[in-house]
């Protein structure tokens, strides 16, 4: 998976608690995430670093339906 740019391992059980947080389908998968909160706030984009193992994940099924929200990855090391 990526997470800022760099492949990063993310183990079955990992994306599964992740889903589970967002309480998602097994039918979403990881596909991304970002360290970075970016929120626009009509005068720039503000980068808001989130705590350790906390991220912006992006979940995607086959036919191309994402999700995303802020979870917490137990183990991840980047």
């Amino acid at each position: 998976m990526l997470i800022d740019r760099q492949f990063i391992a993310v183990s079955d059980d990992q994306e599964q608690k992740a889903r589970q947080q967002l309480e998602l389908p097994t039918d979403f998968h990881l596909v991304e995430a970002t360290r970075l909160l970016q929120h626009e706030t009509g005068n720039g984009l503000v980068q808001i670093p989130l705590p350790g193992g906390q991220v912006v994940a992006a979940f995607e099924t086959a036919d191309g339906r994402r999700c995303y929200g802020v979870i917490k990855i137990d183990g991840l090391v980047c």
